[in-house]
Formats: C-alpha cells, structure tokens, sequence
C-alpha cells in the first residue's frame, strides 16, 4: 500500500420522539420484536423509559438531534 488513512465522518440526524419510536412500536427488527411481545403494561413502561432516554437528545425545536459518527477508511496501491 503507498496511501492509506482514515478520517472520521459527523453529523446529526434529526427525527421526533414518535418517528423514533416507530420502529420499536411496529415490531422492526429484533428490539420491536420484543417490545411488541411484552403485555401492553410493560409497553407502556417501555415508552416511557425511553421517552426519558430520548428527552437527552431533545433540541430547541421539540424534536430531537442525534449525533452520529462514521469511519471513513481509504488506501490505494
């Protein structure tokens, strides 16, 4: 290899609290799948550990704003 790096790629995806639940609320993936095969009791309990998880990435528009990071790697022969 005569060149190789890496840099770091950042930005911010911004969603609202009910699209960010949406996925775990349709039963998506292994985590909806969970939650969806919980009693609505324990449901209920669900959302609202997680609306107090997601009230840390709350902005000042309502919605919410959460930092991502990528690798981004390269090299050429």
């Amino acid at each position: 290899m005569r060149e190789a790096g890496c840099e770091t790629l950042r930005w911010d995806h911004r969603t609202s609290v009910d699209e960010w639940w949406s996925g775990p609320a349709s039963g998506g993936a292994l985590g909806g799948q969970m939650v969806q095969s919980q009693t609505p009791e324990v449901r209920a309990v669900i959302r609202r550990r997680f609306e107090l998880f997601a009230s840390e990435f709350a902005d000042d528009t309502g919605g919410l704003t959460l930092p991502h990071a990528a690798l981004m790697a390269r090299a050429r022969r």
